[in-house]
């Protein structure tokens, strides 16, 4: 889960970073162009805008499903330990033949 969380972290700190660049660029285009420039300069302004919005709206759903998944995990845990402590017991065990199975 935590690789996961770093992955998204890194993949949603390239995006802003496009972003950022696109807008830089769009700041920075020179406003002296034909009407058919300033139009596509306004498209990509309001295109600009909206996937940023679009962005925001992922990251609070992923993060409002990553904590919803991680209390309903926790809920589950406390109302059955035992199972829980299975789980973790089956998955030990065959992580164990499996390694041992490597190192011969």
């Amino acid at each position: 889960m935590a690789d996961f969380d770093s992955q998204k972290k890194d993949l949603m700190k390239e995006v802003r970073s496009v972003l950022d660049e696109v807008e830089d660029l769009y700041e920075n285009a020179s406003d002296n162009g034909s009407d058919q420039a300033k139009e596509l300069k306004d498209q990509l302004r309001k295109k600009l805008g909206n996937t940023k919005s679009k962005l925001s709206d992922l990251e609070s759903t992923l993060a409002d499903k990553a904590r919803a998944t991680a209390e309903r995990t926790d809920e589950l845990v406390r109302e059955q330990p035992y199972y829980a402590m299975g789980i973790a017991a089956a998955a030990g065990l065959i992580a164990g033949i499996m390694l041992g199975r490597c190192k011969r």
